[in-house]
């Protein structure tokens, strides 16, 4: 399972999950996605569960077979 913050670098660099990678959502508006199997279990989550609700859109719509929508840092913590 990979664990992704959607948030931008300064809010990670600012306090993440530890072994959390970062993958700003707007990359990914942008078409750049994380280099990631696409059947590999995925984790999102982001400040408030907006932009991960929105992220889990797009990777789904992208390929990614199994990703979940974790909500906020707050809920993971």
């Amino acid at each position: 399972m990979k664990l992704i913050d959607v948030r931008t670098k300064n809010e990670y660099d600012s306090g993440h999950i530890q072994g959390a990678m970062n993958c700003d959502i707007i990359k990914m508006m942008e078409g750049v996605f994380p280099d990631v199997d696409k059947n590999e279990e995925v984790c999102l989550y982001c400040e408030s569960g907006n932009r991960s609700m929105m992220a889990k859109c797009m990777m789904e719509e992208v390929g990614f077979k199994n990703v979940i929508d974790r909500g906020s840092i707050d809920n993971l913590k």
